[in-house]
């Protein structure tokens, strides 16, 4: 499936973070736990390859956590460390700030009249992530208030703000970047199935089925699926994803004249369940 989806606003989010990145002592990467691949953009290492580095994994109470794990282990074999995080809980806020407040841990000393002087240096973190990863809901929790602009809207944010947290943090919010490339690895369809894109550029339908044999790919998940859609494997063994989907709409009453099934409808049920964590805990990148 081709996915064509960069707005011009992304490149200029681009140019914009490497005219400040000589200012940034800590970059905070936001991924999406079930993503963490395809929602990075490359940009990210090659600008911020000199900096302190933070990626926060964020909605992991809809990821796997055996493969959230594996994930953080991942980054932190790599020099970077990695946090799971639910935005919606205070104390997983709190890591990301005692993170920050940790590698931002450094204490300047001058010497004027015989006198040590000590003074703490405010700290300026960019903060980074994809549209609709969650990232400006992170720095509304971190700020305590509307700082940063929030939706349901993929890339709602479009222009960079410096919003101080702490009397010595800074953070930058940025518009969100995504990848100038969204068929690499699949990127696009996983992107598009964790909600992380708008829908009117997709075909639904052909993610719909896409998301179905991506579940049925994996035991574990293959299970929750047909747990979910109250189905045996011996009713989809001879069946492709379109005829699942159709199962489903059946199952789920998208019917119109003459008994047909509206797959589009069955479609959009299926990506909003999957998307929202009804179906299970997924992780559509395992390691």
């Amino acid at each position: 499936m081709n996915i064509n989806y960069y707005p011009g606003h992304m490149v200029k989010a681009q140019n914009d973070i490497k005219s400040v990145i000589k200012l940034i002592d800590i970059v905070v990467e936001v991924l999406d736990a079930r993503i963490p691949m395809s929602s990075r953009n490359p940009i990210v290492d090659d600008i911020a390859k000199e900096k302190q580095r933070i990626i926060v994994l964020n909605k992991a109470d809809l990821a796997d956590s055996e493969e959230t794990k594996k994930w953080i282990k991942h980054f932190e074999e790599n020099g970077i460390t990695a946090l799971a995080v639910d935005s919606s809980i205070p104390n997983d806020i709190k890591k990301i700030i005692d993170e920050i407040s940790k590698k931002g841990e450094i204490v300047y000393k001058d010497k004027k009249d015989s006198i040590n002087l000590e003074y703490n240096p405010i700290y300026r973190v960019l903060i980074a992530g994809i549209p609709n990863v969650g990232k400006s809901t992170i720095i509304n929790k971190i700020a305590k208030r509307n700082a940063a602009e929030v939706s349901n809207r993929p890339g709602v944010t479009v222009r960079k703000q410096w919003i101080r947290v702490a009397s010595n943090i800074d953070l930058l919010d940025t518009p969100g970047l995504l990848w100038p490339r969204l068929d690499e690895n699949n990127a696009g369809e996983k992107l598009a199935l964790t909600g992380n894109i708008k829908q009117d550029v997709l075909d639904i339908e052909g993610v719909a089925c896409i998301g179905i044999e991506m579940l049925l790919e994996n035991d574990k998940y293959k299970k929750m699926f047909l747990e979910k859609y109250k189905l045996n494997q011996e009713d989809i063994d001879t069946l492709d994803s379109y005829d699942i989907l159709e199962m489903i709409g059946r199952k789920r009453g998208c019917l119109v004249s003459g008994g047909n099934v509206d797959t589009m409808k069955a479609s959009k049920i299926f990506l909003d369940e999957l998307k929202a964590g009804k179906i299970g805990k997924i992780s559509l990148e395992c390691i």
